[in-house]
């Protein structure tokens, strides 16, 4: 019940970054959801897979074109799920960033997706990924990177456009919860984005129980935030989440020792939380209940 949450630009950690992430993903079978702002294109990341459970995060952007190329590129390169992550239209304000004057995308980190996709080459007026001006694509990724006018009725869109099951991450309300079950929508992730884009939002586990009443089966329910051990994945799945997302441990595992790093933390909490459940008297998440 455990998944690699989004996360962009891991070459800010590792030189091999989600090539690491990646490896470390298919040899212990855990699914990895690639981020739209990663460090290398999609395909190659999917092919670091290898055929293990792979999603695509995608942050819709301000064109439509451009959005359906990514995910038609996405299906196309094997990601069986779609994640569209709905709280990151507008970058919360983040003081140590500002401290630090830290934006990679404006040095054209994390941008591998874009720079290396026709429609998004065709807009910069570049022939292929060879001739692109860099400063140029920057100007533009930073002019239609998000799309805040989106409103439900553009889920639409995506139902036909992504043939495989979408969850929408950042889901923090049950009505919210219960108008994207109404819409069709596979997958609901529960999730305030790493508390790093309203501060004093609801904790994210606060949130789960009324969601996971809205749904009421109609969804699976993914929770994402604050996973660092095993008693914290069997909490989240007995308040009734169907599986995690583990964020910020594995990406301090990459800085630290790459591939190798990313495969020790994910098989520490995995024994961490299968040693909790026995401790606790479960065999495993179809036991845990609120009340057990």
């Amino acid at each position: 019940p455990l998944l690699l949450a989004p996360i962009g630009t891991h070459r800010s950690s590792h030189t091999d970054g989600e090539l690491a992430v990646a490896r470390a993903a298919r040899s212990t079978d855990t699914p990895m959801i690639v981020s739209t702002v990663a460090s290398h294109p999609l395909e190659r990341i999917a092919a670091e897979l290898a055929g293990a459970p792979a999603w695509f995060q995608l942050y819709w952007p301000g064109d439509r074109a451009l959005a359906a190329s990514l995910l038609h590129r996405a299906h196309q390169a094997g990601y069986q799920a779609l994640v569209v992550t709905l709280d990151n239209v507008l970058m919360g304000w983040r003081p140590r960033d500002l401290q630090h004057g830290y934006l990679p995308f404006l040095r054209g980190e994390g941008l591998a997706n874009y720079l290396s996709d026709e429609v998004f080459q065709h807009r910069i007026g570049a022939t292929g990924a060879h001739d692109i001006d860099l400063r140029k694509a920057v100007t533009h990724w930073s002019e239609i990177s998000a799309d805040p006018a989106l409103t439900w009725d553009d889920l639409t869109f995506l139902r036909d456009t992504w043939p495989g099951p979408i969850v929408l991450k950042g889901i923090l309300h049950p009505d919210d919860a219960r108008r994207a079950t109404d819409a069709g929508m596979d997958g609901i992730g529960v999730s305030n984005h790493g508390g790093r884009q309203v501060d004093g939002a609801i904790a994210a586990l606060d949130a789960l129980p009324d969601i996971i009443r809205a749904v009421d089966g109609q969804a699976t329910v993914l929770f994402d935030g604050g996973i660092r051990s095993g008693s914290d994945m069997v909490k989240a799945l007995a308040l009734g989440a169907d599986a995690v997302l583990l964020g910020r441990p594995y990406i301090y595992a990459l800085a630290l020792a790459g591939e190798d790093g990313v495969r020790h933390v994910i098989r520490t909490l995995l024994a961490d939380y299968d040693l909790t459940c026995g401790l606790s008297g479960h065999t495993g998440p179809h036991d845990l209940t609120p009340q057990a």
